[in-house]
């Protein structure tokens, strides 16, 4: 995807969509913003003629968008829990939570990894907002479990890595969405230092063209380390970055249920368990050397991973 004129156009205008959704109220609003967004990320898909991800990827998000419509339209009508769940199901899907998650692996593997940036941070934005502001917490559970069992167990198998970052995005929906359900200071800290450590690792896989596992293994010795504090990071491993607001969502939902809580920390050990066997290959490998490495200009930035959290931690409590 090289950024020409009018794809520079299509990210503004995605990147604005989100920026709108999160200054809004009215649902109505939020969903122009959401198709808005849609229809700027299929020409980016679209690389030629003969590629049917953007096919895919249109026919699934309008099919969402016209149930989302639909559900609630019959519910400004009268109110009852079948809309209720019709319209958490259109969202469900319109985002990749379980159980209507298998596209997502499916269309990020055949993604560049620009495109794979842009659908795991800032599209899920806008669904997130509406899904926050007509679903109640009592109807999400059941998704929200079973996205962090697919996302956590699902990965593991997994050689190619746009898929387990497909995987890696579901079992995140859940603390996602859980932060949005929450308040808007937790959401915004969780949505943010995810991204950045999200786009981080998809950066350096795409500046060292890496799309297998097994292609890890000839990276220098410090890539690698690199790399791995960012994937445990991105897991929520303590005491690195992106333990920081997942202990927030925590200690926040401990409030009103232990259940959710107590999954939400069993799956992280499985995810854990995902990177670190992910690294355990990688490292062991040290001896295969590449005559011609890339150097990547953003190695340096694994130190976000090891001193961002003081500074979180005194800029929450300010």
């Amino acid at each position: 995807m090289k950024l020409n004129t009018s794809k520079m156009i299509f990210l503004n205008v995605i990147t604005l969509s989100a920026l709108v959704s999160l200054s809004v109220n009215n649902w109505m609003m939020i969903w122009i913003m959401m198709e808005l967004a849609l229809f700027m990320m299929i020409p980016l898909i679209s690389k030629n003629k003969i590629s049917d991800q953007s096919m895919k990827y249109f026919i699934i998000q309008s099919t969402s968008s016209y149930i989302l419509i639909f559900s609630i339209l019959c519910n400004s009508m009268k109110e009852t829990n079948l809309n209720s769940l019709v319209c958490m199901i259109s969202l469900i899907l319109k985002t990749g939570m379980s159980p209507f998650h298998a596209w997502k692996p499916e269309i990020m593997s055949k993604m560049t990894w620009k495109e794979c940036m842009l659908l795991t941070t800032i599209v899920k934005i806008p669904p997130m907002i509406l899904m926050n502001s007509l679903i109640k917490l009592d109807l999400m559970i059941l998704p929200m479990i079973l996205s962090l069992a697919v996302g956590s167990l699902g990965g593991m198998n997994q050689l190619n890595l746009k898929k387990l970052m497909a995987y890696s995005s579901i079992f995140n929906l859940t603390w996602m969405s859980s932060a949005f359900l929450l308040s808007k200071k937790i959401m915004l800290s969780f949505l943010i230092l995810y991204s950045m450590l999200t786009i981080k690792a998809m950066w350096f896989f795409k500046k060292q063209n890496l799309i297998y596992m097994n292609q890890m293994s000839s990276l220098p010795l410090k890539m690698k380390m690199s790399l791995t504090l960012n994937l445990l990071s991105i897991s929520g491993l303590p005491p690195l970055t992106g333990f920081f607001p997942k202990w927030i969502v925590l200690n926040e939902l401990l409030k009103t249920s232990l259940f959710i809580p107590s999954m939400m920390i069993l799956t992280s050990i499985a995810s854990i368990f995902m990177y670190i066997q992910m690294n355990t290959f990688t490292l062991s490998n040290l001896t295969i050397k590449k005559k011609i490495n890339k150097i990547s200009l953003y190695s340096n930035l694994s130190l976000l991973n090891l001193f961002s959290l003081p500074i979180l931690y005194m800029t929450w409590n300010i």
